[in-house]
């Protein structure tokens, strides 16, 4: 036994997780890379919607935190928030805005697949990431219905897998919830990694 190379894995503390979860390894691998965390010390929150803010931080921290100083850039994201930090570095690096009729950007909302594939596509961008592999919408009977400022990004998540439907639809105005997103946010490092 080679006990100079043994890697211990983090203990997942998570109890809302069982082992035999469909999205368990998902959710764990973000655990232990300090990707994705729980809603507290002991609860995932698989169920809990994903919002705007925790999407942030999640891509911020897919790059290591860089350090972004504080703008006024969206009224409702004020400085010294847990997620400032992460709000500021993705405007600064055109990965999210704020709402056009608004000017907000609504760090509590529920953040919907659309809006997702858009930040996600945004983000490959930043990574200079080849986004070339995109498929036509059609195939699903809702294609028709993803918004005109998220049609590009989302035959992009779904040309590379990211994204593959529920139930045979899109459902681009649909909420996230944090076990879709552990799975959807998995399959983007697989791709990418």
């Amino acid at each position: 036994v080679n006990v100079y190379n043994t890697v211990k894995e983090p203990a997942f503390p998570y109890i809302d997780v069982p082992e035999d979860s469909w999205f368990y390894d998902y959710a764990f691998d973000l655990y232990k890379n300090n990707i994705m965390t729980g809603l507290d010390e002991t609860h995932f929150g698989p169920e809990v919607a994903m919002n705007r803010a925790q999407f942030a931080v999640i891509l911020h921290r897919m790059t290591n935190r860089p350090a972004e100083d504080y703008n006024l850039v969206f009224p409702d994201v004020l400085d010294d928030f847990w997620y400032s930090d992460a709000i500021m570095w993705a405007s600064e690096n055109d990965i999210v805005t704020g709402y056009a009729h608004s000017g907000t950007f609504g760090p509590a909302d529920s953040v919907t697949r659309e809006q997702m594939a858009v930040m996600m596509y945004r983000y490959a961008n930043y990574k200079d990431w080849d986004v070339s592999g995109t498929v036509s919408l059609e195939r699903y009977p809702d294609g028709g219905s993803v918004s005109e400022f998220a049609k590009k990004a989302m035959e992009w998540a779904v040309g590379t897998g990211i994204i593959t439907g529920e139930d045979g639809k899109l459902n681009p105005q649909g909420r996230v919830n944090r076990a879709v997103c552990a799975t959807i946010m998995t399959r983007m490092w697989e791709v990418y990694q």
